[in-house]
């Protein structure tokens, strides 16, 4: 490559970059650790054509049942899994999740779902890439989408075959997904590698909207047929996809694992530490904070019981915070109870961060409110909050599990104990 030639690449590189901010307006939830955004259909799809229409960028997650198994034992998941702008509950358990958390989910927001409304949107059509699968089904999806009924048109798609994260982030990839200009970039080479790889490559891509997808090109394609509208609504999707894939009946087994337990250990305890605080709230929880600047650092302190109702200091401030290019702490020493919408604000600027390359510290010492994180999914806060190499686990070097071990059937034994034990360490 020329001099020349090697600059105009690099110049072009930069343009590409999205400016990535944070949102801490999103009506997010902590749902057992995710952060759930709760939209409708319709909002998430304006929430597509706004960014595509401005230009900014929005990235996408779609978590589910598998997503909240992998996402305990997998830290390098969970980092890419919340550095999201937009996050829809794509499975109906996490819709019943929420649910019983009373989080006013209105129903499950799956990528495929989102993905025909904007194909029957004729009016403004757009164009997406799609990364994944193979050559086969990249020209069935080109052939469907050229067609004039759709409102997506086909600008590209890539078959990167079966390689690591690393092989396949390539800057001759990179450079034909950018040269073609598209919308949105759908990504679709498994969850895990596919939320590692946008969360690796992510700066150096123009396409203001990228996803992963998952089998949404195989539904285009028309080379997996999806679950008749019966079995979507009812939460009964997956038991179409063993007939259609029943390799598949394993992870959903782990999956429904995972659930039970997670229902059983964290979920309703934590109903009962909710109704507690409500006999117990007074005037002297009342919520406040203070934020000021140590050394490299911007710090939060809160003070009080913080719920839904409080959230207008939390999100300016932590705004304000991350706006700063600094390393974050968040200090909830002197808190006395948090809820899944506290918590989804401090997953988000936790998200941010780690997406940003930079610091966040949770401080915490209190055993009810270390209680409290647990029983919300989120003890990851607790472990110190240092950038890891940049190096995408494979299967030979697994990802590191900080000492804990995936939801799943091992962990019922020690979750029913648990129950029992569950107040008795901080009443």
């Amino acid at each position: 490559m020329s001099d020349a030639v090697e600059a105009r690449t690099t110049a072009g590189r930069r343009r590409a970059r999205r400016r990535i901010a944070p949102d801490f307006s999103r009506p997010a939830f902590c749902v057992q650790g995710l952060v759930c955004d709760v939209l409708t259909l319709e909002q998430a799809v304006q929430r597509v054509m706004t960014s595509i229409k401005q230009g900014h960028r929005c990235n996408i997650v779609t978590p589910n049942a598998s997503f909240l198994r992998m996402f305990r034992s997998d830290p390098a998941f969970r980092d890419a899994v919340l550095a999201s702008d937009l996050s829809l509950i794509d499975g109906m358990p996490l819709v019943w999740l929420a649910r019983v958390l009373g989080i006013a989910a209105p129903s499950r927001v799956c990528g495929s779902d989102m993905f025909d409304t904007l194909m029957r949107n004729t009016d403004v059509r757009i164009g997406a890439f799609f990364l994944g699968s193979t050559d086969d089904i990249g020209q069935r999806v080109r052939e469907r989408l050229d067609r004039p009924s759709s409102g997506v048109r086909c600008t590209g798609a890539y078959s990167p075959g079966f390689g690591s994260v690393e092989s396949m982030s390539d800057h001759g990839i990179l450079d034909t997904i950018n040269e073609a200009g598209p919308d949105l970039l759908v990504v679709s080479i498994g969850a895990r590698k596919g939320l590692l790889w946008l969360m690796r490559n992510e700066h150096l891509l123009s396409v203001p909207v990228i996803c992963n997808l998952g089998a949404t090109i195989n539904f285009v394609a028309g080379s997996v047929r999806r679950a008749p509208a019966f079995f979507q609504h009812h939460g009964l999707e997956w038991l179409w996809r063993i007939k259609e894939e029943p390799a598949l009946w394993t992870r959903y087994a782990l999956d429904l694992a995972t659930l039970m337990s997670v229902l059983v250990v964290e979920i309703l305890p934590g109903l009962v530490q909710h109704a507690l605080h409500k006999v117990r709230a007074t005037s002297s929880s009342s919520p406040h904070l203070q934020r000021y600047h140590v050394r490299r650092a911007d710090v939060l302190k809160f003070f009080g019981a913080w719920t839904r109702d409080d959230l207008a200091p939390v999100r300016a401030s932590l705004a304000a915070a991350t706006l700063r290019t600094t390393n974050l702490i968040v200090d909830l020493e002197s808190v006395t109870f948090v809820d899944a919408a506290f918590l989804g604000q401090i997953l988000l600027a936790y998200g941010y961060q780690r997406r940003m390359h930079r610091d966040f510290t949770l401080r915490a010492s209190t055993g009810r409110i270390r209680h409290l994180l647990r029983l919300h999914g989120c003890e990851f806060l607790l472990a110190p909050g240092r950038l890891q190499p940049e190096v995408a686990p494979t299967p030979d070097r697994p990802a590191p599990t900080n000492g804990r071990p995936a939801g799943g059937i091992r962990q019922w034994p020690i979750a029913i104990r648990r129950v029992f034990l569950i107040n008795s360490h901080w009443h």
